[in-house]
């Protein structure tokens, strides 16, 4: 059989597709645990090895693939051979192979004659090649690793001696336990260091791509729909069933739809979006059990609280600049390049009616992102900062001091942007920007919550504005970068910037040799595929932190 079809651009190959997966170099992987014995292994696979004694030193010991300044030896290789098939079968099953059956004897693509063996050697293959390459050219550019970088991948090594010790084990038994006989440590570490470096490399050439306003204007034309959006509102009428009515007849369930079809009816002739909130906020008012209305404690439901909610309830049937779908038949309707303004549609799902109206169809949106640093102070900064002894009982005009103080910190000394970015990554408990200078680039309205959205976007707010902000998440250190992408490139930027770093690889190819032991890759095996020792190697993540 042919899976090639089957599995295309979703394998985890990257031969195949030709994208990169440098992403995860050595990092989160779930390393599998090889230290089992030999009747396990063969009972899990048919190409397993099949006994611990016949294991062949000169192999062990040997380089599968190298370079000028890095080498993989052929334990490593294996493992991550392995690697790839568990992650494999973890995501796919085992419908398109037989785990018992050696995969060197069952075809990938039985046309090409690529064997499911030849399958996970060449997605191995390239996953090094990818992590060499790039750690070369970053050799070729002068690019070393920092103190900071080494002290990363030390404290890496000095977790899993703590982890050793609490579990009572030398590090080279709990090395043993995780990846097995034949990988050192200075395996380990070699391969941290070049993917590190190999990934700062890759991260420093997607970064400093310029991007052309042609090449935006051509790849938006390719397909203008996938980078279009839509505003439109959508409503769903249900029939409402209680424990009684659903022992009544179908004739009743069929009374109920042809009464909420008279309301769908109603709200689809409406010609507009004032038109269709009007009218559903009539609708809601005249059924207030379908209004969610949030109370605590004994708090009395007030018409104003009341009100309220149905306006929220409104709201929140605006999809507006909704991306381009067409996964559902609704989203087909909506999306369909004939619409109009206006245009309205019915749709009878199982449980009643589905109402839409397109308020703006198909269009390319021109609004600017912004881009802005902050710094969030919380309960946990202000017991960093010894003001409390626990987060529950810190108050909020503790957590409000406390970025006023790291304010006029700022404010009072230097006002650079790159003096806010060095106390966002010393006091910024956000995990999403807290080590880059709390950035964040691209933002589109309405992406961050509301206060922070609304200084953010503030239509008086200038390059290198400040302040501070409330949110449900703590207080906002606000300083205003400037604007950036248009909303209609966002989506595109990360392809185009992918297909420029594919480009790049495709000449590393030829500037940087790496050679193959072929022969020697040929003697790779299925040395463990059982899931309770995958899940158990989730450990070996610490040595790639």
């Amino acid at each position: 059989m042919n899976h090639k079809k089957l599995i295309a651009k979703k394998l985890i190959a990257a031969a195949a597709a030709g994208t990169l997966i440098l992403t995860l170099p050595m990092t989160g992987c779930n390393f599998l645990n090889q230290n089992e014995s030999s009747e396990s292994q063969n009972s899990n696979s048919g190409s397993a090895s099949t006994s611990a004694d016949k294991k062949d030193e000169t192999v062990e010991k040997g380089i599968a693939m190298k370079s000028e300044h890095y080498q993989i030896p052929f334990n490593v290789f294996q493992y991550f051979y392995n690697y790839n098939y568990v992650s494999f079968t973890n995501t796919y099953g085992t419908s398109m192979l037989d785990p018992n059956k050696d995969l060197s004897e069952q075809y990938y693509s039985e046309e090409e004659k690529i064997t499911w063996k030849d399958y996970f050697i060449s997605s191995t293959k390239e996953y090094f090649s990818q992590i060499m390459l790039f750690a070369e050219a970053a050799q070729a550019a002068g690019l070393k690793l920092t103190d900071e970088d080494i002290k990363t991948l030390d404290d890496s090594y000095n977790q899993m001696v703590e982890v050793a010790k609490e579990n009572n084990k030398t590090i080279d038994e709990y090395f043993k336990e995780l990846y097995g006989d034949g990988i050192t440590k200075e395996d380990i570490r070699n391969m941290q260091e070049m993917s590190t470096l190999g990934l700062k490399y890759r991260n420093q050439l997607n970064d400093g791509y310029k991007i052309t306003d042609q090449e935006y204007e051509a790849e938006y034309n390719k397909n203008k729909t996938q980078y279009q959006v839509a505003d439109y509102y959508t409503y769903t009428f249900n029939v409402s069933t209680s424990s009684d009515e659903e022992s009544q007849n179908s004739a009743s369930s069929d009374n109920a739809k042809k009464a909420i079809k008279e309301y769908a009816d109603a709200l689809a002739n409406s010609t507009n979006a004032k038109e269709f909130n009007d009218y559903l906020t009539k609708y809601l008012k005249a059924n207030p059990g379908l209004v969610h209305v949030e109370t605590s404690g004994e708090e009395s439901l007030t018409e104003e609280k009341f009100n309220s909610s149905v306006n929220d309830a409104v709201e929140s049937c605006a999809r507006l600049k909704a991306p381009y779908d067409d996964t559902t038949d609704t989203a087909k309707w909506i999306f369909d390049s004939s619409r109009k303004a206006g245009d309205t549609n019915i749709l009878e799902i199982d449980t009643g009616y589905q109402v839409v109206l397109v308020e703006k169809p198909l269009y390319r949106d021109e609004s600017s992102t912004r881009s802005v640093r902050h710094i969030l102070i919380d309960a946990s900064s202000v017991v960093s900062a010894g003001i409390a002894a626990d987060a529950e009982s810190v108050t909020d005009e503790q957590i409000k001091a406390q970025a006023v103080k790291i304010y006029n910190e700022w404010t009072s000394k230097d006002t650079t942007e790159d003096k806010f970015a060095e106390l966002a990554n010393k006091y910024s408990t956000d995990p999403g920007s807290n080590t880059n200078g709390g950035l964040y680039t691209n933002v589109t309205e309405g992406q961050m919550v509301p206060t922070f959205n609304d200084w953010l976007f503030d239509k008086g707010r200038k390059q290198g504005d400040s302040g501070i902000v409330k949110s449900d998440y703590g207080y906002h250190i606000m300083y205003y970068v400037g604007t950036g992408l248009k909303s209609w490139q966002i989506s595109m930027d990360a392809t185009l910037r992918q297909q420029k770093l594919n480009e790049d690889y495709e000449s590393f190819k030829t500037k940087y040799n790496i050679e193959y032991d072929d022969e020697l890759i040929s003697k790779v095996q299925i040395t463990q595929t059982d899931e309770e020792s995958a899940a158990e190697s989730s450990a070996a993540n610490l040595a790639n932190q």
